[in-house]
């Protein structure tokens, strides 16, 4: 039995790629499909009745911060230390809502530290807002 001599010199072999990318295309249309997207609800309705006395809104509590470095309650100075108590004593039925009013010039500092007291004294929600000029 002869063998054949074989030349591998001039053989090229290609690789067909082209089930390749058929398949990866039907993955990606599976995951598409198969992916689940979130519904945010931007608004949500909560019927509250008019004629009742007990829901009404109570006015957040509202701190200023003026670029002097001092914390002010209704114009008095409490500082920092005197956030907390008065988040406190400010509403006994819910926590109250606080915001921070920050005047140009004031320290991001002393405004995370009045944040912090106010959710370490059971704020609802505190928010801050610039004060404008």
């Amino acid at each position: 039995m002869k063998r054949k001599p074989t030349s591998f010199q001039n053989e090229q072999t290609e690789i067909n790629v082209s089930p390749l990318i058929d398949m990866v295309f039907i993955l990606l249309i599976f995951f598409i499909v198969a992916t689940s997207f979130v519904n945010e609800i931007g608004i949500s309705s909560s019927y509250k009745d008019s004629n009742s006395k007990t829901d009404i809104e109570r006015p957040p509590l509202s701190f200023n911060l003026p670029g002097s470095g001092q914390v002010l309650l209704n114009g008095n100075q409490i500082g920092l230390e005197g956030v907390a108590p008065k988040v406190r004593t400010f509403s006994t039925y819910e926590p109250p809502s606080v915001i921070i009013q920050v005047s140009e010039g004031a320290k991001a500092g002393l405004a995370t530290q009045v944040m912090d007291q106010a959710l370490l004294a059971g704020a609802k929600a505190v928010k801050l807002t610039v004060v404008a000029r």
